[in-house]
């Protein structure tokens, strides 16, 4: 091979090696990418000046297409403050949590935990949190344990500091011996 096809054949080469800005389009639009990440994040939303959540996650993922959410995972820790009664405040944990700021609508998963600050804790799998309602709510399985009870039922629906709640379908209340 002489020179001259070498460089022929180089520039047919390279010259056929393009892509269409739709092609580019359709790859970039295909894979969701956040907008920002942080690890060991905090999140504070206030009212009046007083903080009425803390949100605390390992990692944090923020995206922002249609909706503006945010997706907290490995270890999320909320604390919910009563704004009435000071240094009162339950907390809830879980594995994962996406907070949709357009809905204003969070959804926590995976091994959910939430304590009042009497020392109520309720284990279940999903929590959803609706801040424009107040209310901390599932459909799911949950299991409330007291000092002295143990309650289990379908549904769950509670105030954000967990003083005030109900259980939808109650299966059974276990009194526990002291």
């Amino acid at each position: 091979m002489n020179r001259f096809s070498f460089y022929i054949l180089f520039l047919i080469y390279f010259s056929s090696c393009e892509n269409s800005k739709e092609n580019i389009i359709n790859f970039i639009s295909s894979e969701e990418l956040p907008l920002e990440e942080l690890t060991h994040s905090e999140i504070m939303y206030t009212e009046n000046g007083m903080i009425k959540v803390k949100i605390m996650s390992n990692k944090m993922q923020r995206f922002v297409n249609d909706e503006d959410r945010v997706k907290l995972f490995d270890g999320v820790h909320f604390d919910f403050y009563r704004l009435d009664v000071e240094n009162q405040k339950s907390v809830l944990t879980s594995e994962i949590a996406i907070i949709n700021n357009t809905t204003n609508i969070m959804k926590a998963s995976q091994n959910v935990i939430l304590k009042s600050s009497d020392n109520k804790e309720l284990l279940t799998e999903e929590l959803i949190w609706d801040k424009n309602k107040g209310l901390i709510y599932t459909d799911l399985e949950v299991v409330i344990r007291t000092e002295d009870e143990i309650i289990s039922g379908i549904g769950f629906e509670s105030t954000p500091d967990f003083t005030e709640y109900q259980i939808k379908q109650a299966k059974g209340i276990f009194s526990i011996n002291k």
